[in-house]
């Protein structure tokens, strides 16, 4: 078996590389840590793994910004030979299936979750057996593809049954940027699904797709835990991030026997993320007694109610959002609050009620995002259904303009807040009118600009 890692290519600007030039980050530089080879030899580099390995199957793995990648890398393919049978799963191919499998160059696709349906998939493969009746694929035959059911979804003693065996990537694949230095980070679960439904989140939609197979929310069993982070620390890694959607989601009581454990026999500084309203005194204190760093980071995505119901469909308060960071900051958790900007209907006013909330609530670091009305996303209907988009638009970065029309701010006044929102979050407002004058005159202004951006992490 042959990987291939796009990551490891120095493409355009990334959305990390952008946040460290507007001060959400720390600057750091990647060359000293990771060696990236130019985009262009990356074609030329798939192509000659093609030649030399001759795969019989080419399996992709995206989402919606990796899929247009997929589509241009396929496209300049030169397959010597018979080209592989090639399937695509992930995010982008369970949201869009009948896009993904229109695809000239696609044989098949995995919707939904893929663990059970890949190894089906191979072993009947290598067998020469029929798969066209997998549950979970589409498959194209004689001109025709055929569509079959979702199977019922994994329980907790069999979705995490099988170990991730860490040798198989790349040491580069594990070393990621934090706080201004490189740390080799290891991930886990201890859940996957989540308990919102928030209206700009693929989740919401994953909930619909597999209504009837199974839960919205599952919890590791506690001993596949401890078996993952043991053998995270037995190869080396230096800290550890938490995929959970809710983090603190889990039960008191298994939170309490995790933090006893991982405080005496794992003590490595980790990173997760939780909704503000599942943040509590008694759990945030067990986090506490732990004795390890520990950064809690919050989607608030606006400061203002209306934004945040009506549009994000987020039914949380704004004294629920500072309850949380009060009680955080007052244990002394590094925090970071995502929030977002360009929203359907945001105005100017409602993203300084945003930014006003994070100078109150005083997040360690927070980042700012642009709104992009993803495929199988809820909000993305609304767009449409009010001709904010027209639904052929290519999927963007976080920090890339915005696409949507006919709104109270334009894509560059948008694009000026995200660009300065560091700056108007963390300096004194003394400084506004020159954090103002790079907003609206970035252009003229870039020495001011990095000039703020300096003083804004040394003040």
């Amino acid at each position: 078996m042959k990987y291939f890692e796009t990551s490891f290519y120095k493409k355009s600007i990334t959305a990390g590389e952008e946040r460290e030039q507007t001060g959400e980050f720390k600057s750091i530089d990647r060359e000293k840590f990771v060696q990236l080879r130019p985009s262009k030899f990356m074609v030329e580099d798939l192509n000659t793994i093609f030649a030399n390995y001759q795969p019989d199957i080419l399996a992709v793995s995206a989402n919606s910004l990796e899929y247009n990648l997929f589509c241009d890398l396929i496209e300049n393919i030169t397959f010597e030979g018979k080209k592989p049978f090639t399937l695509v799963g992930g995010v982008h191919a369970t949201i869009s299936p009948e896009e993904v499998i229109e695809n000239k160059f696609v044989d098949a696709i995995c919707i939904g979750q893929g663990e059970e349906a890949w190894q089906d998939f191979l072993i009947k493969f290598k067998n020469k057996l029929d798969f066209t009746d997998l549950k979970n694929f589409w498959v194209k035959k004689d001109g025709n593809v055929k569509k079959n059911s979702l199977r019922l979804l994994l329980g907790e003693d069999k979705l995490w049954e099988t170990e991730l065996d860490e040798s198989f990537f790349d040491d580069r694949h594990y070393l990621k940027p934090f706080d201004g230095n490189i740390y080799k980070r290891g991930s886990i679960e201890l859940s996957r699904g989540c308990p919102y439904n928030c209206s700009y989140c693929v989740n919401t939609t994953f909930k619909s797709i597999n209504k009837g197979l199974g839960k919205p929310i599952y919890f590791r069993p506690y001993l596949n835990v401890k078996k993952r982070l043991l053998n995270l620390v037995e190869n080396g890694f230096e800290m550890l991030q938490f995929q959970d959607e809710c983090f603190l989601s889990v039960s008191y009581d298994y939170l309490q026997e995790f933090c006893s454990w991982y405080g005496k026999e794992i003590k490595l500084p980790l990173l997760l993320q939780t909704r503000p309203e599942s943040i509590n005194e008694e759990k945030i204190k067990l986090l506490s007694e732990m004795n390890v760093p520990v950064q809690i980071t919050c989607g608030v995505e606006s400061g203002n109610e209306r934004i945040l119901w009506d549009i994000c469909n987020r039914k949380m308060t704004l004294e629920q959002i500072k309850n949380a960071y009060e009680i955080i900051n007052r244990y002394g958790f590094r925090s970071n609050a995502y929030t977002m900007i360009g929203f359907p209907t945001e105005t100017r006013e409602n993203v300084f009620e945003t930014i006003n909330l994070i100078r109150e609530i005083k997040p360690t670091l927070s980042v700012m995002s642009v709104f992009y009305p993803f495929k199988g996303v809820p909000l993305r209907q609304f767009c449409l259904d009010k001709g904010y988009i027209n639904g052929d638009e290519k999927a963007k970065t976080f920090t890339d303009k915005s696409i949507l029309k006919n709104q109270p701010m334009s894509p560059d006044e948008i694009q000026n807040l995200r660009r300065t929102y560091g700056l108007y979050t963390k300096l004194p407002k003394k400084y506004f009118p020159e954090i103002e004058l790079c907003e609206t005159d970035y252009e003229n202004n870039k020495k001011l600009f990095e000039d703020l951006v300096s003083l804004s992490w040394n003040i």
